[in-house]
């Protein structure tokens, strides 16, 4: 068991560093930027430097253009709440959700600890299931990655204790950033004061099966959470037991940036949308 976990967490690991190297690097640096900026150094001016970076002082004593070249003071903190449960394990094509959260999560670790950041993950279930507190490095990769391979848990999604560990736990104006289908309650109060305290950011992870077709002959269904069955065709609405939708508009409210991330070969173009649409402030 361990083996193939090993195996499953290595193959993350090189589709991540393939996803990053493409595309995500850039739209991870632009969307999630450092506190400030800190004197470096002062050097030679070449094309391609900003004009507002010349120090004027310096140009007129040495007789030629100096740049004052600035260093991003990062200490940024991208804390991953990823969501594992059972309604995840859905999709169309052979790509689950599941499959999308998981991939999603080790790219934004990847571009995470290439920029040097502390990453920190939170994987829930039904309940809390995994908790690393926030480092840097390889070794902290190494661990993010292997605890997304966490086969999850049965019965219904509970987000509560995810929110609440990132709330009491995390320095204070962390990147929050929920990985899920919200397809579960309302953390209530774990949920406010995890947006008050910190950056908080949602990627909703969409498949297009969820798109329900117009005509559909009535066919039984059952709740992957909770097990209930019901009956779903084009005359009947779904009356399925399962899990309660968190609104995206409760989490507009609080502030959060939300975007949609696509299952499949949409899965990375929908991400680098979102890293782009938070670096606009458009989210």
């Amino acid at each position: 068991m361990r083996e193939q976990t090993s195996l499953d967490a290595q193959a993350l690991r090189i589709r991540a560093r393939r996803d990053v190297s493409t595309l995500l690097a850039g739209a991870y640096l632009s969307a999630f930027r450092g506190r400030g900026l800190a004197f470096e150094e002062l050097r030679d001016y070449v094309p391609g430097d900003e004009v507002r970076w010349i120090e004027w002082n310096a140009t007129a004593r040495m007789g030629r253009p100096i740049i004052k070249h600035m260093r991003e003071e990062r200490d940024l903190v991208l804390a991953l709440i990823v969501d594992l449960s059972d309604s995840l394990d859905y999709g169309f094509g052979g790509h689950t959700k599941r499959d999308a959260a998981r991939r999603a999560a080790a790219a934004l670790a990847t571009a995470a600890s290439c920029a040097q950041d502390r990453v920190a993950l939170a994987t829930f279930s039904n309940g809390l299931l995994e908790a690393l507190p926030p480092a840097g490095g390889p070794v902290q990769l190494v661990r993010v990655l292997r605890a997304l391979e966490h086969p999850g848990g049965g019965g219904p999604t509970e987000a509560k204790p995810a929110f609440a560990w990132a709330a009491d736990t995390l320095p204070r104006h962390s990147v929050s950033l929920v990985i899920s289908d919200l397809l579960f309650p309302d953390p209530g109060a774990a949920l406010r004061r995890c947006a008050r305290k910190h950056e908080l950011s949602v990627l909703r992870v969409v498949d297009p099966a969820d798109q329900r077709p117009r005509r559909i002959a009535p066919v039984r269904v059952r709740s992957a959470e909770s097990g209930g069955t019901g009956v779903w065709g084009r005359r009947r609405t779904p009356d399925v037991p399962g899990p309660q939708q968190l609104p995206e508009q409760k989490l507009r409210r609080l502030g959060a940036d939300v975007g949609l991330l696509w299952t499949g070969s949409r899965l990375i173009p929908s991400l680098h949308r979102f890293l782009e649409g938070r670096a606009r402030g458009t989210q």
